[in-house]
């Protein structure tokens, strides 16, 4: 999903820094693609990131490895498949959702963006090059047709993508009203969980298919319809010297059900800086993070295609350009390339090029074995990050903290893990090289997925209201005891009057602690949000991938804080159209909460 901002908050200010790139040998606006190498570049925009905050991917080009026979369907507003830096790479299987047809037209430009992202056409001396610049692509616009038929029908339920590797899902949308995980009543849920479940074990011949999906762009703002709710200080912090939303994220992705799905693979952006991308939505489901960078006017967005002619797409002469590619410059003089494209849309291309590239480095590994290989690999983003300590008002009147999001931390399994970054940003050529080894220290493929049935524990217990003790609950775990994780779920059931006071934590045998829910979430507001009482949970799904590689067997404790008190919990509900604000202040719960009920399942394999 691209980020865009708020009106009121995007001060447009012209460009004074003119850029002479000379076309060096193939593909000559590659060398403004820092995601592929960041050299400190500004891609276009006022100023660069830092070197090496990149997916270092030009040695692996440079080994021939390029994503050849590996294909990817994107999911999106569509694909302009005729672009010119990237028909070479068109294959069969695209479809137009709304005619019937074979092209899956793209009148936004999104979906060619990211497209573009993934496998633009390398070394033919046109623009740009993709992350895979050799894989092949199809698309569908299902943006544009988003009935269960064209999602079944995009999503691996067709004969154009019975045979496809990657299925990239840059979009996604939150929703305040939680919904159940209940596949007994929710039959649209069961039967998309069953597909996704099918195509992921069983594609292209049992190489299977990895689901990509961007986290979301909700860091500073939850959206809502027309509307969006904000943090109280959102427009006054920079001139009071606050954090906004004392530095939480308003839109946890865990929130969104199809985000804390295991079959869906979820990253976060980080920019060009090595830190998290401004917008980007975090989660402990987050399982990688990606190239999404910025806005492309202070600082790089990402360089890819765009529609065809200064008529369309991000790139056009209709408008003031807001960057030093825009507008039909000598380098790109019939505006076919974009460098504002951003968001967690570009990190989820960022991440299925990633995947792809493995896939093409080794025929024999399946797409899991891919994704296995990238958290291997992986590499820390903004390695001094600290997390963040949210200050509140305890019951008893007083000032308190709260370690609501962690810094990098360490697994039980020697994994890094960060709520915002998941277990790190893929290494491209290193993946790629893990995939080639032959002889004794070849990559052995992971045994068969399994999963845990769901395991249940009834609790009642209270939680206390503004302090940190919670309410705690335990359940032992009897899996087998060589049963290694590749993920968790978790499911809850909560009663409680302001839901945004509450933190939920997952702590493992091997200690590791997991913030499955963060609080201060626009997602889940509590009574008085746009005047609808959110009082409760039911069967509230959360994923986590913080506990990759562990052992399952053992105690699990399941720990609900309330760190919201009287004095907290100021909003603001902002009309998208027309600008007006509204504040909102959700009372505080005047009794405990409860938690009611807990289950927990694992996926993984038998380990050694």
């Amino acid at each position: 999903m691209s980020s865009k901002l708020l009106k009121t908050s995007l001060a447009i200010l012209p460009l004074t820094i003119s850029l002479n790139i000379a076309a060096k040998g193939n593909d000559p606006l590659t060398q403004q693609q820092w995601h592929l190498k960041n050299k400190g570049q500004a891609a276009f925009s006022a100023a660069g990131g830092v070197k090496g905050s990149d997916l270092n991917v030009r040695t692996a080009h440079k080994k021939g490895i390029k994503g050849q026979g590996v294909k990817v369907t994107v999911i999106d507003t569509g694909v302009e498949i005729a672009h010119k830096d990237l028909a070479a790479n068109i294959t069969s299987g695209s479809r137009n959702l709304v005619d019937g047809t074979n092209d899956p037209v793209d009148d936004n430009g999104h979906g060619t963006a990211v497209a573009g992202i993934i496998a633009a056409v390398g070394y033919n001396n046109e623009g740009v090059r993709g992350i895979a610049p050799s894989a092949k692509i199809n698309g569908f616009n299902f943006l544009s047709e988003q009935s269960l038929t064209s999602y079944l029908a995009s999503h691996g339920e067709s004969e154009g993508t019975k045979d496809s590797n990657v299925f990239n899902q840059s979009y996604g949308g939150g929703d305040i009203f939680p919904r159940a995980y209940d596949l007994e009543n929710d039959l649209e849920l069961a039967i998309i969980e069953s597909s996704m479940k099918r195509v992921s074990m069983n594609n292209d011949s049992g190489r299977g298919a990895a689901f990509v999906k961007s986290a979301g762009n909700g860091y500073n703002w939850f959206r809502y319809g027309d509307f969006a709710i904000l943090p109280g200080n959102y427009f006054s912090a920079s001139d009071d010297g606050e954090i906004r939303n004392d530095g939480m994220p308003m839109e946890n992705s865990n929130a969104e059900i199809s985000d804390s799905n295991f079959w869906n693979i979820v990253v976060s952006a980080f920019n060009a800086s090595d830190k998290l991308s401004s917008y980007s939505s975090v989660g402990s489901n987050v399982f990688m993070t990606a190239t999404g960078g910025e806005f492309g006017e202070d600082t790089p967005a990402m360089v890819t295609i765009d529609l065809m002619g200064c008529d369309a797409g991000f790139n056009t002469t209709n408008e003031e350009a807001t960057n030093n590619l825009h507008g039909g410059t000598d380098i790109d003089p019939t505006c076919d390339y974009t460098s504002v494209m951003n968001g967690t849309s570009s990190a989820a291309p960022s991440m299925s090029g990633a995947i792809a590239m493995v896939m093409s480095a080794n025929k024999k590994i399946t797409a899991r074995d891919a994704k296995h290989i990238l958290a291997k690999t992986a590499s820390k983003v903004d390695k001094k990050n600290a997390g963040v300590e949210l200050p509140f008002t305890d019951a008893d009147g007083n000032e308190a903290t709260y370690q609501a999001i962690d810094g990098w931390k360490k697994n039980g399994a020697g994994y890094n893990y960060h709520m915002f970054y998941g277990l790190g940003k893929p290494d491209v050529s290193k993946a790629v090289s893990m995939a080639k080894r032959k002889g004794k220290k070849q990559y052995k493929k992971l045994p068969k997925l399994k999963t845990t049935p769901w395991m249940n524990r009834n609790t009642h217990l209270e939680i206390p209201d503004a302090n940190t003790t919670g309410a705690t609950s335990m359940y032992n775990a009897n899996v087998h005891n060589k049963f290694v994780i590749e993920g968790v779920q978790v499911k809850v059931d909560i009663d409680h009057a302001r839901m945004s006071d509450l933190s939920i934590e997952l702590i493992s045998p091997a200690g590791t602690r997991s913030v499955l829910m963060t609080p201060k979430s626009g997602a889940f507001l509590g009574q008085n949000a746009i005047a609808v009482p959110i009082t409760s949970m039911r069967d509230q799904l959360m994923l986590s991938t913080n506990f990759y590689g562990e052992k399952a067997r053992g105690n699990w404790r399941l720990k609900v804080v309330d760190v919201g008190g009287e004095g907290d919990g100021e909003w603001l509900l902002f009309d998208l159209a027309t600008g007006e604000q509204t504040p909102m202040s959700p009372d505080n719960n005047s009794e405990p909460g409860a938690l009611t009920n807990w289950s927990i399942r694992f996926f993984g394999h038998q380990g050694k």
